[in-house]
């Protein structure tokens, strides 16, 4: 598999008035303050959930040549093998029996997994916005918008290190390929 593959890819954005307020669904009849306070809003987002991009596993090792790092024999393996583990508080993606799998290829073979055999972690994000229009007269108009990027601040995990000599074999660093939540709040005049 390519670096950059993506096995299924699923973005999708929204927008809906909310059904308050003066002529909606709900609060139909409201008037003056009441329909200034329930009616007028809105709701966006976008949502993006895509499978992980494949990696390798090295050995550490140049068992068939002194250009290229040989990859990882792993016994029994298949390529969804791995998932997110949490092991004396560090995030790992290969657990212990996991990469108990792993071992290095004899001299002048390379390893059995291959380029790119394995899938990283999934990532998931979704921004949304709510928007809050209050009519002033009939040409002037006061926006209220809260933006939120990754609502539900919903960590998604970088590839783990995958040399199989390293100490942290297998472990997610901390490192992300998501922002954590962000909060910002805007007003807007139209005219």
């Amino acid at each position: 598999w390519s670096d950059f593959d993506r096995r299924h890819v699923f973005q999708g954005t929204y927008t809906y008035d909310l059904p308050f307020g003066k002529g909606q669904k709900f609060g139909g009849d409201a008037s003056g303050i009441v329909d200034q306070i329930i009616g007028g809003w809105s709701t966006s987002g976008t949502i993006i959930k895509q499978s992980g991009r494949p990696f390798t596993v090295y050995s550490g090792l140049n068992t068939l040549s002194n250009v290229v790092q040989s990859t990882a024999d792993c016994n029994s393996c298949d390529r969804h093998l791995g998932s997110l583990v949490i092991e004396s508080g560090k995030n790992f993606w290969f657990d212990a029996s996991d990469r108990a799998k792993f071992s290095a290829p004899a001299p002048g073979s390379i390893g059995n997994t291959g380029r790119n055999f394995f899938i990283a972690p999934v990532y998931f994000q979704w921004d949304a916005s709510l928007n809050k229009r209050f009519k002033i007269t009939e040409r002037l108009a006061f926006d209220f918008r809260v933006d939120a990027r990754n609502v539900l601040n919903k960590p998604s995990f970088d590839n783990p290190t995958a040399v199989i000599n390293s100490t942290i074999f297998g472990r997610i660093n901390d490192s992300v390929t998501n922002n954590a939540r962000r909060i910002q709040f805007s007003g807007k005049v139209s005219f």
